[in-house]
């Protein structure tokens, strides 16, 4: 790593946002060795959509090759690594049930291209993943795939700052940029804290603050409800009930035995676009129960003996193209943003952190371009894909073309 950088080793960086986005980026940034504060508006980390204790992560497997594919297979490599102590289970399983016998017959090819090992995906046939799963359908095993509890992933991170560099109950109104140093201005009008770097990443609350400096960035809302469902004992449907985590049209947990009478089985998630209400639909609630019995492939006679026990609502971030927004903001020297990660948290936080710090690093080196091999064990051609694909230049770089700034905008090499 450039001397140059080494040499700002004490620099101030301020993370708006103490969710997973904001922990993993605030713990590589001090693993680094910055000086970093963070802010956020409740009382503790993970308290709004990170609150959720269980987070199901796993490498993509689609019907071709693609950037998302080779992304998530990097991203959970990386997850793996960081966080095996916020891991609640290991392993999950994707039915297929539908695939035709030639793609069967094509399916160990697609994996080999993918660069998928047996590590990481196994084919089960019905009688093997009805041993291993509970579930009869032949499908994808996913042994590095894991359950992890965001809160768990939030504090382990958050563990590395001091107490007096943890500011709580803050909300942040505004920001602003006065004599290179990003200024954070609370709902009083007051500085309450500055730095030559600021990140945000605080979900929805990015879009806000980023118009406080004619920034507009398309983020859009995604409610999603989680169901933690009860079924007696004593139900035909607890001997089809799950042993490992299962995904698809959405996802569930393996079951657990509450007491001798009940099973507790969580399903989720629902997925309503330009949503913001925190309140339980018990519409959502039937919804996952109808996806959990798909996932399951029991029949939807048995509806009646799955109860809603329970029931998480977090609001997530999205942009258009369903891609995260990591990186720099054009003509905003020092600024960047963490956002829009969407349904995969957990995936897109273990390969922002190192991103967000490899910015961080060339910024402060003055360099307009990113050093190789940010991510680890990672080829140079895969870390500037994934550096290019969630750019958020793509959304803003027409729309600030003709403004001007004191600083080139970073770009990773091509």
């Amino acid at each position: 790593m450039n001397n140059k950088v080494m040499s700002h080793i004490k620099i101030k960086v301020i993370v708006i946002g103490a969710g997973i986005a904001g922990s993993s980026i605030a713990g590589d940034l001090t693993r680094r060795g910055y000086e970093v504060h963070l802010y956020d508006k409740n009382d503790s980390h993970a308290k709004e959509t990170s609150a959720h204790g269980t987070a199901l992560a796993h490498p993509q497997v689609g019907k071709k090759i693609s950037k998302l594919q080779r992304f998530t297979q990097l991203a959970n490599q990386l997850a793996n690594q960081k966080w095996k102590n916020a891991q609640l289970t290991q392993e999950a399983f994707e039915p297929l049930r539908n695939l035709t016998p030639h793609q069967w017959e094509h399916l160990p090819e697609l994996l080999d291209e993918m660069g998928l090992t047996q590590r990481e995906v196994q084919i089960l046939l019905e009688k093997e993943a009805l041993l291993k799963t509970n579930v009869e359908a032949p499908g994808l095993l996913f042994p590095t795939a894991a359950v992890y509890s965001l809160p768990m992933v939030c504090a382990m991170e958050l563990a590395l700052l001091d107490k007096g560099q943890r500011h709580w109950n803050c909300y942040i109104q505004s920001i602003r940029h006065e004599n290179h140093l990003w200024e954070l201005i609370d709902q009083q009008g007051e500085v309450i804290g500055s730095a030559p770097v600021l990140i945000l990443a605080g979900g929805l609350h990015v879009q806000d603050l980023l118009k406080t400096v004619d920034v507009h960035l398309p983020l859009r809302p995604v409610r999603g409800q989680i169901t933690t469902f009860k079924i007696k004992t004593d139900s035909l449907l607890a001997q089809y009930l799950p042993k490992k985590a299962i995904r698809g049209d959405g996802y569930c947990m393996p079951a657990t035995r509450r007491s001798r009478q009940e099973w507790l089985w969580e399903v989720g998630s629902s997925y309503d676009e330009d949503q913001r209400d925190l309140e339980t639909w018990l519409s959502s609630d039937q919804e996952n129960a109808i996806r959990g019995l798909n996932l399951i492939g029991c029949d939807h006679l048995h509806l009646g003996d799955l109860i809603a026990d329970q029931s998480f609502v977090g609001i997530r971030s999205a942009s258009k193209d369903r891609l995260p927004l990591i990186g720099p903001i054009p003509k905003r020297a020092g600024l960047f943003v963490a956002c829009a990660y969407g349904s995969r948290g957990v995936l897109w936080s273990a390969l922002a952190a190192p991103l967000t710090t490899a910015y961080v690093d060339a910024f402060l080196a003055g360099a307009d371009r990113l050093g190789a091999g940010f991510f680890s064990g990672a080829s140079t051609t895969l870390c500037s894909e994934v550096a290019s694909a969630v750019n958020p230049g793509r959304f803003l770089r027409a729309v600030l073309a003709t403004r001007t700034s004191n600083s080139k905008p970073i770009f990773p090499v091509s």
